[in-house]
């Protein structure tokens, strides 16, 4: 299986939150590291919550307990690669 690189699977998770998630953003406005949260995206608990889940139906994966820590989700950027570690698992 190739593996999406870092920058992919960003553009990857910028198309998700732009087109499934409600939050009225383009692609093109979200940048790869900013925070999900308050002082970023904005993202409360139900935008977090659907985000995980359209990332692990999107990705084929599942998040561990001790994976959902917001250091994993603090940027698109560090979220890429604890995706990448998954898919590559």
């Amino acid at each position: 299986m190739s593996t999406a690189t870092s920058t992919e699977l960003v553009t990857q998770l910028k198309t998700i939150i732009a087109e499934e998630l409600d939050v009225n953003l383009t692609v093109e406005e979200i940048d790869d590291n900013v925070s999900l949260f308050e002082e970023g995206l904005g993202f409360d608990s139900i935008a977090i919550v659907e985000f995980i889940s359209a990332i692990e139906k999107h990705f084929d994966i599942e998040f561990d307990d001790s994976e959902l820590d917001p250091e994993n989700f603090k940027s698109l950027q560090v979220l890429a690669e604890v995706i990448s570690t998954k898919v590559d698992s």
